[in-house]
């Protein structure tokens, strides 16, 4: 069944907790704990129900430390799927998370993240994270910006992830980061009966290059932001440049480069309520016809063309140009900190192409929808945004801003 006959929807009650931290010298005073039940609707993944747990733990200032979020989940695809997640803030500058999930089936899900901004007076910083992750319900179409509904096909990702990126502000508003990152890919037959295996409908798009790829990858970037927050913000810019390569004689499977700019913009409106925010980026890879797909560029899901499903659309190069107003329309003590309910209507297109002299607007895939974001100053945001395409509507959620 096609999108456009059927309502892509994901629908999950998530709690958002966390707030402002404090010094790391006051003790905690207060725990808090909230049951969220968890119903989540996903044609990828089936009917999914659960029960999350979300402990709070809060020093005597009402600041957030610690957050403990147990959940236990069922779906007939992965079966049972605990998690465990703890995040943590030490300091104002200094946070970490640690989740770790296993299912009954093939699905597993472990992550290690760390940020620290205040390192050499403030003027470096560093953040890393390890990742080891199995999903059974990936898609593929195949490649190109044309590349059809009907083509869908289902495979199992399996993801090793290891990066580190130290960084040094050079100019009050200018910073220079360095990334290294090591990552090994490799697919197997998905648990999604119904669609078929990339295997059968899409072979050669897994024989074209070296399966499973290991890629050894180094970035450069040059960073300027002049936002008032990082993960709220509501005036400012923030413009990226970067180079990435990696090279089979240094161990990577193929040789590729990448390169590219993203340029953000929050414009206040009213004294700070609505904020409208605004994107643009092009992402450009350079590199053989044995660069697997899952190292080029692609569209789709909830971060980019929030109208159509995850990897929708995948070739060499992107562009993407989003819009969105983000209006706050309720604010009230809750659970201990302040929470927020912000309203987003929005709109976005982008579109993949093969050739970096191609035109990165001339076929553009247009969605357009809301959204419905839960803050808590000046760390969480969870978000449910609704999308529309010409293939249908399609319901996303997860944590922090889309962009």
């Amino acid at each position: 069944m096609g999108a456009h006959q059927r309502l892509r929807h994901r629908l999950a009650l998530i709690a958002v907790v966390g707030s402002v931290v404090g010094s790391g010298t006051r003790a905690l005073s207060t725990t808090s704990f909230i049951p969220i039940p968890e119903i989540i609707a996903d044609p990828n993944e089936g009917n999914t129900f659960g029960f999350l747990g979300v402990f709070l733990f809060l020093d005597d200032k009402d600041d957030i430390k610690y957050m403990l979020a147990p959940d236990i989940q069922y779906n007939k695809t992965k079966g049972v799927f605990p998690n465990l997640r703890l995040s943590g803030y030490p300091s104002p500058t200094r946070r970490y998370s640690v989740i770790i999930g296993k299912s009954t089936t093939r699905d597993e899900d472990y992550e290690l993240e760390f940020s620290g901004r205040g390192y050499w007076d403030g003027r470096a910083f560093l953040s890393g994270s390890f990742v080891r992750e199995r999903d059974s319900t990936e898609r593929f179409f195949g490649f190109g910006n044309e590349s059809p509904e009907s083509a869908e096909s289902n495979y199992t990702e399996s993801n090793t992830v290891a990066e580190v990126t130290p960084g040094v502000w050079i100019l009050p508003r200018t910073n220079l980061t360095y990334r290294m990152l090591i990552r090994r890919t490799s697919l197997q037959n998905g648990q999604v009966t119904s669609v078929p295996s990339i295997f059968a409908l899409h072979p050669a798009a897994v024989n074209r290059s070296p399966e499973p790829g290991l890629y050894w990858a180094h970035r450069a970037a040059i960073t300027y932001d002049s936002r008032d927050d990082i993960d709220v913000p509501s005036r400012g810019a923030l413009a990226v440049t970067y180079v990435e390569a990696a090279d089979r004689h240094l161990g990577s499977s193929t040789s590729f480069v990448k390169f590219g700019s993203e340029w953000r913009d929050f414009i206040p409106l009213r004294q700070d309520n609505p904020v409208l925010a605004l994107r643009l980026l092009a992402d450009y890879v350079s590199g053989e016809s044995d660069t697997p797909f899952w190292e080029q560029s692609q569209l789709g899901g909830r971060r980019t063309l929030r109208g159509f499903g995850s990897q929708r659309f995948v070739d060499f190069n992107r562009s993407l140009g989003s819009a969105e107003l983000r209006t706050r329309v309720w604010q009230h003590p809750l659970f201990g900190v302040k929470a927020e309910l912000e309203v987003a209507p929005f709109t976005e297109a982008g579109q993949v192409f093969h050739h970096v002299l191609d035109s990165p607007v001339s076929d553009l895939h247009f969605v357009y929808g809301v959204g419905f974001r839960a803050v808590v100053r000046p760390q969480i945001v969870g978000f449910v945004d609704i999308g529309r395409s010409v293939e249908g509507t399609d319901v996303f959620t997860g944590i922090n801003y889309p962009f």
